[in-house]
């Protein structure tokens, strides 16, 4: 490791900021893959205003998954430019630099962890191989379950290779990358300079400083921070000696964290906006899905799927009083995942398909559940 690189082995903590960090959130969040319940007004002014044709070739270059991706976060962590928010800087370094050049880089980092490069693989497969096992190594020694997150891990990395000098994405995507900088995010960003400034003060007043050794007081973070819901995080910064870098950033995260070897990355602002949406939108897909929880009202659905049924007709069905389907009917309809339309004294209850459908992909994008590569479409069954 040279001088520019983050001291991660030197434990102790620090506060400051971290433009790779920060175009990673912006980047998920142009792509809708990332703040659940709605964005804050200006963040949804600044994505509103990046032409459409921009935004479809972002989803070009990284691909068509809206799972949250910290590619720049992590090639910034390969190029030793993670804690600065100079973005020529930043990006200069992880532009210039080589698949065999970050192999180099990482070799003696991996080595302490007992990991090895297999040098059986083509340079930038093993450094995808190389750098996710380390990434992985530092989430399982801080107590962490690998098992979701390891593929999205290994995904990013072989993002990383692509945009390395070397990379087969080099010069589209950086050519992307400084039109929204410059154009778009940089103009953003200047409008919460005063909000930045004001959460990096807050945490140096509590902290004593920008920079500390051993673990610091935790007790100002708000409870959603993960160094207080995930303990291992603060033991690895006292067991392993790793560093503590609380992150600076203007979207108002309270519980963004980012493992590398030796490093902990937090965010620390107080729940705003984003949180207070997210659980608003909890609650709504909690209300739509509590309308499945009956074995009637599921079956009501399977079997009005195609043309839909009057009330008697499926209280005949189902062996049940009208009534009864008309309280189910209720629910579902309230739910918005049926209609019903009145026809003289009778009610004919029609499955409102986009809307069941907007449930579960809402209920999956809530759950953020990993991409299962392997599934396969459902097969259909009569009634």
């Amino acid at each position: 490791m040279d001088a520019n690189q983050p001291e991660e082995t030197l434990g102790g903590w620090a506060v400051g900021p971290s433009i790779a960090s920060e175009l990673d959130l912006a980047l998920n969040v142009v792509r809708g893959g990332f703040m659940i319940g709605g964005m804050p007004e200006d963040v949804a002014r600044m994505v509103q205003s990046i032409p459409p044709d921009q935004q479809r070739e972002l989803d070009d270059l990284l691909g068509r998954s809206k799972a949250a991706s910290s590619v720049l976060e992590s090639a910034a962590y390969l190029a030793g430019a993670l804690f600065t928010d100079d973005y020529a800087q930043a990006t200069l370094a992880i532009r210039e630099l080589t698949a065999a050049e970050a192999l180099e880089r990482i070799r003696e980092t991996a080595a302490k962890a007992g990991l090895t490069p297999d040098e059986s693989l083509p340079t930038s497969e093993r450094l995808v191989s190389l750098a996710s096992r380390m990434v992985l190594d530092a989430y399982r020694q801080a107590g962490l379950s690998v098992d979701e997150i390891e593929p999205r891990t290994i995904r990013t990395f072989q993002l990383v290779v692509r945009i390395l000098k070397d990379g087969d994405l080099n010069a589209r995507f950086w050519h992307w990358l400084d039109r929204f900088y410059y154009e778009t995010y940089r103009p953003w960003r200047a409008l919460r300079s005063a909000s930045l400034e004001a959460q990096k003060n807050r945490a140096v007043t509590v902290l004593g400083g920008t920079s500390g050794s051993g673990l610091p007081d935790l007790s100002w973070l708000p409870p959603q921070n993960p160094l207080l819901i995930f303990p291992g995080l603060s033991q690895a910064v006292q067991r392993l000696g790793c560093k503590l870098y609380f992150w600076v950033e203007p979207f108002g995260m309270a519980d963004s964290t980012a493992l590398f070897p030796g490093l902990v990355i937090v965010s620390f602002a107080e729940p705003g906006v984003i949180y207070e949406n997210f659980r608003a939108y909890a609650a709504d897909v909690a209300g739509r899905a509590a309308a499945l929880a009956d074995p009637t009202r599921l079956i009501i659905l399977r079997i009005i799927r195609h043309f839909g049924m009057f009330n008697t007709e499926i209280a005949s069905y189902l062996g049940i009083s009208r009534p009864t389907v008309s309280i189910h009917a209720k629910i579902l309809r309230e739910a918005g995942l049926i209609r019903s339309l009145p026809e003289g004294r009778l009610v004919r209850h029609e499955l409102a398909p986009a809307e069941v459908r907007r449930l579960f992909s809402d209920l999956e994008r809530f759950l953020d559940l990993p991409e299962d590569e392997n599934r396969e479409p459902h097969g259909s069954a009569s009634r």
